[in-house]
C-alpha cells in the first residue's frame, strides 16, 4: 500500500465503503511494512510492538480526530505515531530516572550505614544484666550465710558456677540456682552485683574489641568494594599500583575481622570475675575455686563421651 491509496482509506470509510476495524487494520499493516518511513528502525522490535498496541488502543478515537482540512491522512498518520513515540520515550527516561535515583538512594544508605557500623555504642543496647541493683549485703553476712546452710559438694560447685558466668544469668536461672543450694534470693543477687562491679574494666576492654573488630569490617568492605571499581581495562603503573595498595589493606583488615571473630567465637572474650573474686566473695581460697571448675569441666567430657557411645 502506498501513501495515496493509505489518504484514500479515509474517504473510503466515510462513505461507508469499509469499517473502522477494516481501516485500523490496513493502516497497522501499512505501519509494520513501512516502518522506516516513521523512524521505528532506529527502536527495537518490543518497542515497535509497544507503538502498535497504542495505535491499537487509540485507533478508534484517533480515527474521528482527522480533519480533511488541515491535510491528508498520511500526514496526520505520521505525526499522531510521532506522538506516540516521543511519549513513550519520554515515559522510559522518567522510569530511568527514578530507578537510578533509587538505586543511588540505596547505595547512598548502604555507605552511610556501613561507615556508622563500626561506631556503633553497644551500651545503648540491651545487655544480659542483672534486672535490679538490690542493696548491697556485706560479704560477711553472706559468708555466714553460707557457712550456716552447710553447702555439699554439687551445691557450691553449683553456686562457683554461677558467679563465674554472673554476667549472663537470667531472673530464671538466678531463682532455680538459689532454690536448689538454699541461699536466700536477696543475699545471691548481692553476690552477682558484686561480681559485675568487678567487670567494670573488662568490660571497657570487651567494647574496645568490638570497635576494633566493626572497624575492621567496615575497612575490608570498603577496600573490597574500591578495588571492584577499578576498571581491569585501564592499564598503567599507576593503577596497576592502586590495586595492589587496595588488595593489601582488604587484606589486613580482613585478617583482623576473622581473627577479632574468632576471639569472641572461642570466648576468650567473655566477660567473667576472677576465681580470686569468687574465692574472696564464697569465703574459700582460690585454689578450691579452681578445683570446682576443673571438677565441673571432668563431668562435663565425661557426659560428652557417654553422648557420644
Amino acid at each position: 500500500m502506498k501513501a495515496t491509496e493509505l489518504n484514500e482509506l479515509s474517504e473510503q470509510m466515510y462513505c461507508g465503503k469499509i469499517s473502522e476495524k477494516q481501516m485500523l487494520e490496513k493502516i497497522c499493516s501499512f505501519v509494520i511494512y513501512n516502518y522506516p518511513v516513521f523512524g521505528l528502525q532506529k527502536y527495537d522490535e518490543d518497542f515497535r510492538q509497544d507503538v502498535l498496541l497504542s495505535l491499537i488502543e487509540k485507533g478508534h478515537r484517533f480515527l474521528h480526530q482527522f480533519n480533511p482540512d488541515f491535510g491528508d491522512f498520511f500526514t496526520f498518520l505520521y505525526c499522531y505515531i510521532c506522538t506516540i513515540i516521543n511519549t513513550k520515550i519520554k515515559r522510559q527516561m522518567i522510569l530511568s530516572i527514578k530507578e537510578r535515583i533509587n538505586f543511588e538512594e540505596c547505595i547512598l544508605q548502604l555507605e552511610e550505614k556501613e561507615e556508622k557500623y563500626y561506631r556503633i555504642d553497644f551500651n545503648n543496647f540491651e545487655l544480659p544484666k542483672v534486672p535490679y541493683a538490690p542493696p548491697k549485703i556485706p560479704a560477711e553476712e553472706i559468708q555466714q550465710s553460707l557457712k550456716a546452710l552447710s553447702l555439699k559438694h554439687q551445691n557450691k560447685k553449683i553456686l562457683v558456677l554461677a558467679l563465674k558466668s554472673s554476667y549472663y544469668l537470667t531472673d530464671e536461672q538466678i531463682k532455680r540456682i538459689c532454690r536448689i543450694s538454699g541461699i536466700k534470693t536477696e543475699y545471691f543477687y548481692s553476690l552477682i552485683q558484686q561480681c559485675k562491679d568487678s567487670l567494670d574494666n573488662k568490660n571497657k576492654r570487651r567494647n574496645l574489641v568490638q570497635q576494633r573488630r566493626n572497624f575492621a569490617y567496615y575497612h575490608h568492605k570498603r577496600y573490597k568494594k574500591l578495588v571492584q571499581k577499578i576498571d581491569d581495562d585501564l592499564e598503567g603503573e599507576h593503577m596497576e599500583t592502586i590495586r595492589e595498595k587496595y588488595n593489601s589493606m582488604e587484606k589486613k583488615h580482613r585478617r583482623n575481622w576473622n581473627r577479632l571473630n574468632d576471639a569472641f567465637e572461642k570466648g576468650y572474650i567473655y566477660l567473667r570475675p576472677t576465681n580470686l573474686t569468687v574465692a574472696n566473695l564464697m569465703g574459700m581460697c582460690e585454689r578450691q575455686v579452681n578445683y570446682y571448675i576443673n571438677c565441673a569441666k571432668k563431668e562435663s567430657k565425661k557426659t560428652k563421651k557417654e553422648k557420644s557411645i
